[in-house]
């Protein structure tokens, strides 16, 4: 049991020790080259039309929290307190 606990200590540390040596990072065409280019523009829309759709994800979540905690904390509508005691007088007759 140690020795297969070990082996797969040993194994993920094999894997993670290439991950971790330094290396130089080169950077794309689109940073290093001319910032006023059709494909830099493109770029920066993207990334402005990602960070607008998890803007949009985000704020339906919020929405959707805000109303589950509004609908939690209104009254029981009268026609469902009146069908709930009518319910509980009909399993009572039954027992």
């Amino acid at each position: 049991m140690k020795n297969s606990k070990f082996s797969q200590l040993l194994l993920v540390a094999i894997a993670t020790v290439p991950g971790l040596l330094p290396a130089t990072a080169s950077a794309c065409a689109v940073c290093m080259g001319n910032p006023n280019t059709k494909t830099a523009g493109a770029m920066n829309g993207a990334i402005f039309l990602m960070l607008g759709f998890i803007a949009l994800m985000l704020g339906g979540l919020g929405a959707f929290i805000y109303t589950l905690v509004k609908r939690g904390n209104a009254p029981v509508p009268p026609h469902a307190e009146i069908s709930a005691a009518i319910s509980a007088d009909e399993k009572s007759k039954v027992l």
